[in-house]
């Protein structure tokens, strides 16, 4: 990757005074030109109000510019505005959160921010979730049957905010979900070797990593305590991609979160009736 040159690239590691003066002009800089410039050159700009008058993309625009400027408790504090005037936790969660990591993703991609840069952006949304998720959301919906998930991601994942959606999303419909970023392959394996989980579920946002999540889902499936346990798919690759199905060996693919878990509840009934 280039190191800093004082244009809009990678940053490099000056933590000086003035170090940290030209890190901020530089994401300024790249704010300006990549996000809505309104929202950046005035610090008590709002969150535009509401998704119903077309701002869903402003909104996102908006959580992207307080994340990569430390501007978290104004983000909080403007979630909580918008909850308080009715924003759903799906609309929170879909039409900002996930809308705010995919454009992070954007920059990277494209060289515009350096990878310091986004992991603390990114652990800024990731917080922002789980305020949502806990503060302001609705306790989780209680079920007469529990169903157990693991959930896991491919591995070497360098993105784990979408996973942590979905998790979430399930969590609310009742499900207990066991997922921990990161893990390791023996620690997963342990997991599944302990618990009889209903399903195990794969969040997969890189093709060319389809081999290594194959590998660990078939040894998950040997290790698993329970021998008939449903294996589901979600995540970036598979929605551009949806014939690696068959190179996964998967159950099923979620291609909208929203309604999964209702489904995968389904399809795990049926699964565990006889004949």
């Amino acid at each position: 990757m280039p190191t800093d040159t004082g244009q809009d690239g990678r940053a490099g590691d000056d933590t000086s005074p003035m170090g940290a003066r030209h890190h901020q002009l530089r994401i300024r800089r790249i704010l300006e030109r990549r996000i809505m410039p309104s929202l950046i050159l005035d610090p008590s700009k709002e969150i535009p109000a509401s998704p119903s008058e077309g701002n869903s993309d402003s909104q996102a625009d908006a959580l992207v510019a307080m994340a990569l400027q430390g501007r978290e408790e104004q983000a909080r504090a403007e979630l909580r505005a918008l909850h308080g005037d009715g924003m759903e936790f799906e609309q929170m969660m879909l039409g900002l959160l996930a809308p705010a990591a995919n454009k992070l993703g954007v920059l990277w991609e494209t060289d515009n921010l350096s990878f310091v840069d986004v992991t603390i952006a990114t652990g800024t949304l990731q917080r922002l979730m789980h305020f949502v998720a806990v503060d302001l959301d609705a306790e989780p919906l209680v079920s007469q049957k529990e169903r157990t998930m693991l959930m896991v991601q491919e591995p070497g994942a360098e993105h784990t905010l979408g996973a942590s959606v979905a998790a979430r999303f399930f969590e609310r419909a009742g499900w207990y979900v066991d997922y921990t970023p990161g893990a390791q392959r023996s620690a997963l394996l342990d997991q599944a070797r302990r618990r009889a989980y209903d399903v195990i579920a794969l969040s997969l946002s890189l093709t060319d990593k389809v081999t290594a999540a194959a590998s660990l889902l078939r040894d998950l499936r040997r290790a698993s305590r329970n021998k008939g346990v449903v294996t589901l798919g979600g995540g970036g690759a598979l929605l551009r991609d949806p014939l690696l199905v068959t190179d996964l060996g998967l159950d099923a693919v979620a291609t909208a979160i929203a309604g999964a878990p209702g489904a995968l509840a389904r399809l795990v009934e049926a699964h565990d009736r006889p004949g």
